[in-house]
């Protein structure tokens, strides 16, 4: 294997007739790698591009994450959150509290409805009876002439 590795464009030059008989395929092998030579070199560039850019983003990130551990480490920014936390549960509590007003109000409202309605109906018998007693006495007031 160690004979088939790419051999520089010089010795290939420099390699004689009887290396050649004994390793016919060496020569062929060494031309088509220095014919992809270039386009490997090219490829390999691109990586390293793409690596040093990697490696800067990396670098970037860890910065960051270094800031953001040090923000959350302070005791300001726990002060903070705790704070923010404890707003919250409020909020949830005053909710839920509203929540439960609101279902009272619609009950009373409810109820308020069933008893305007009974009260007309019963104004509204009165008012009747009242007639019915007027009409009535006029009878009997009429039948007494």
């Amino acid at each position: 294997m160690e004979d088939l590795h790419m051999i520089p464009n010089d010795k290939c030059r420099n390699v004689n007739e009887s290396n050649l008989e004994t390793k016919p395929g060496l020569l062929v092998i060494n031309s088509y790698l220095n014919q992809i030579n270039p386009d490997l070199k090219d490829v390999q560039s691109e990586i390293s591009e793409v690596v040093g850019k990697q490696k800067s983003l990396i670098d970037a990130m860890l910065k960051e994450n270094e800031e953001l551990s040090y923000l959350l480490n302070e005791s300001e920014v726990q002060d903070m959150f705790s704070s923010i936390k404890h707003c919250h549960g409020q909020l949830v509590e005053l909710k839920k509290k509203l929540m439960f007003l609101h279902k009272k109000t619609m009950t009373l409202e409810k109820r308020a409805n069933v008893l305007r309605v009974a009260k007309q109906r019963e104004a509204l018998q009165r008012e009747h009876q009242k007639e019915s007693m007027l009409v009535r006495e006029q009878e009997l007031i009429s039948k007494q002439t």
